[in-house]
């Protein structure tokens, strides 16, 4: 049974004491979990992320089932002092959310960079405070000063080798981008009887150079091609991954093809655990482009049509740690309003709204087990 420590979300390296607030019980029904007042993480069904800092390893998972896992660098645990000042390079313990991410994050430099590399600090709005390259490939954000991150120094991973930021290899990073949503709960456990590690051999600051993309000459219909093929092989090596991101850069921006058979891709892979975690990769791309994704849904066959809406709606909802019938609840539907929808494309809004009350039968259905009444 492990303790859980309740911090602020927008918690910076300098440590803070919390009391408290719950313990985390992986697969323990439906035990719930304090994230905030009021907020929640059902470890039966909902998904989240979890870190641990004794062993350097995030998990993400669906209720008690692990999607994946990858060795991370955490902080340190040294200390950096100015005259005003003091930082403390620790990742902070407890249960957070997503509020934030970003591909090809920007890295705006605090103070803390320009006294540890004895520069003078510059105003906030300088342009040297504006970093490329630096966090990797993608970040997903817990608040204004720590993220989850790519690196480009995965041989410093499974270390305590950050300043308070959790590095993964840019393949994870980019993996868990589209993995989680915002609101998605971010716990992180461990990490009380650390001494201080040391820093890390040092690298010369400046600017990466974006590695080439290989996947960028590659026509759509060969790409969706490889990708069902993967997924029908129940691909565990994430080779997947990579194919299914740049089809939704691609439908995004203007490639009808592209977003059309990544929907119809929904509920294909047999494996049950892949086919969810694909259903995250879809729940990310109609949350970036819901009018693409409404249009496209009518426009692929209707079996199609219903596979992908549920796993949209499905995993849309996993991934949020609330009630499902409080007021920001993200059902998918509301995104956008039907009236901003011609004849043709209500059917794919029509599907969706039809997946939500599919899914609000099926959670009641749940909560009344659990309250042991019966169920007709």
């Amino acid at each position: 049974m492990l303790a859980v420590l309740a911090l602020a979300a927008g918690c910076s390296p300098a440590a803070r004491s919390a009391p408290l607030a719950g313990e985390l019980r992986p697969g323990s029904g439906m035990e719930m979990i304090p994230v905030a007042p009021e907020v929640f993480v059902d470890t039966a069904t909902r998904a989240f992320v979890i870190i641990d800092l004794d062993e350097n390893i995030l998990r993400f998972m669906h209720g008690s089932t692990e999607i994946w896992r990858a060795p991370v660098g955490t902080g340190t645990g040294l200390r950096l002092a100015s005259d005003e000042t003091e930082w403390h390079f620790s990742t902070p313990r407890g249960v957070f959310q997503a509020v934030y991410k970003e591909e090809m994050p920007v890295w705006y430099l605090p103070d803390w960079y320009f006294i540890e590399n004895h520069l003078a600090v510059p105003p906030q709005n300088d342009p040297s405070r504006k970093l490329t390259g630096q966090l990797g490939v993608a970040a997903v954000y817990l608040g204004s000063e720590i993220a989850i991150h790519g690196t480009d120094r995965p041989e410093l991973l499974g270390q305590r080798v950050s300043h308070g930021c959790i590095r993964l290899e840019n393949r994870f990073a980019q993996r868990l981008y589209h993995n989680v949503q915002i609101g998605t709960p971010i716990v992180i456990i461990g990490g009380e009887s650390l001494d201080a590690a040391p820093p890390p051999p040092a690298r010369a600051p400046g600017a990466r150079p974006q590695a080439p993309d290989p996947l960028a000459g590659v026509p759509t219909a060969r790409l969706l091609s490889d990708l069902e093929t993967l997924l029908g092989n129940n691909d565990r090596t994430g080779a997947w991954v990579p194919i299914a991101s740049r089809l939704i850069t691609r439908g995004l921006k203007d490639d009808a093809d592209a977003l059309r058979g990544l929907l119809s891709l929904a509920g294909r892979p047999a494996n049950r655990t892949l086919s969810w975690e694909y259903d995250t990769f879809l729940a990310d791309v109609f949350s970036r482009g819901a009018l693409r994704v409404v249009v496209s849904l009518a426009r692929i066959d209707e079996a199609a049509r219903t596979r992908a809406t549920r796993s949209i709606v499905n995993a849309t909802m996993a991934l949020y740690s609330g009630p499902i019938d409080d007021g920001i609840a993200p059902w998918p539907t509301r995104r956008m309003h039907n009236g901003v929808l011609g004849p043709e494309g209500r059917a794919g809004w029509d599907a969706l709204l039809s997946a939500e009350k599919e899914y609000r039968r099926g959670g009641q259905r749940i909560t009344a087990m659990a309250a042991g009444q019966e169920v007709r």
